[in-house]
């Protein structure tokens, strides 16, 4: 009985020791900088200080021979357990590599395996993600380590794009520097890199220009700026008498082909539009 009572007073104080441990802020703080790394510390602090204390504690009661058999037994259940709990392993595995790694912060915006939000925090078995739309998502670690990973936040720094269509006959050399020089003028779109304006595409009713700007996200919000950057260009063209037309279809009415008409003889078309070249 006295080294039962010796035994039960190990492991309280063990317990004890272990939650001291854990909840050392000082502790974890020399042990990494990083907060996914500390929350894995701590798990990890908790465990070994726990079952050393059990293992001390059936030393004290002259145990040992249990304490083979139980780690015979630990070694077998564990390789069982492994098997059956394969995913939840490969999930933690991939949590300290993505803690060693570092791919992204608390509170970075990043675009994982098609989902983007802002990061919460990293568990032993999931990667939380607070999306732009308010979503609390858990991405396992195993898919987030496979996956590529695109951080916003890590470059301070990111550049925004819109398209705008002028008209054929509009001089596209002045449409691009009337573009470039409002956003130059705009505040919030950074000068270095300057703004440019590119032409993208030629359509069938318009020429497709492209929009460049780059815009410092630690100062400014992104999407207001992109937004803004929108709806000055559009005026500028408005005043500056750059037409920028709707889309022009060319429609030629004619005789329908026979192969065109229905069962019953009728000039109700089935199929659709009738191409030009084939109507009489």
């Amino acid at each position: 009985l006295p080294f039962l009572l010796v035994a039960l007073v190990g492991l309280l104080s063990d317990k004890w020791l272990a939650e001291y441990l854990s909840s050392s802020e000082r502790l974890m703080r020399r042990f990494s900088r990083n907060l996914f790394m500390r929350d894995l510390a701590r798990q990890a602090v908790r465990a070994v200080v726990i079952g050393a204390g059990l293992l001390v504690a059936l030393e004290i009661m002259d145990a040992s021979t249990l304490v083979g058999s139980l780690l015979g037994a630990a070694g077998v259940v564990g390789l069982a357990v492994g098997f059956a709990l394969r995913d939840t392993v490969e999930n933690y595995i991939a949590s300290l590599l993505l803690s060693l790694r570092q791919p992204f912060a608390r509170a970075d915006l990043v675009a994982i395996a098609g989902w983007e939000g802002r990061v919460l925090r990293l568990t032993a078995r999931a990667t939380v993600l607070m999306t732009l739309d308010g979503n609390h998502t858990r991405i396992p670690n195993a898919t987030v380590y496979k996956s590529v990973i695109i951080n916003y936040t890590r470059n301070p720094r990111r550049r925004f794009h819109f398209d705008l269509g002028v008209g054929t006959a509009q001089n596209l050399a002045a449409a691009q520097d009337l573009a470039a020089r409002t956003l130059h003028d705009m505040e919030g779109v950074l000068d270095d890199p300057p703004p440019v304006c590119t032409v993208e595409q030629l359509g069938d009713s318009n020429v497709l220009l492209r929009v460049f700007g780059w815009v410092d996200q630690t100062a400014v919000d992104f999407l207001k700026v992109r937004s803004e950057a929108i709806r000055l260009v559009k005026a500028a063209f408005d005043e500056g008498g750059v037409v920028m037309p709707e889309p022009i279809y060319n429609v030629r009415v004619g005789r329908v082909p026979p192969g065109l008409l229905d069962g019953t003889g009728s000039d109700r078309v089935q199929a659709g539009i009738v191409p030009a070249e084939q109507s009489g």
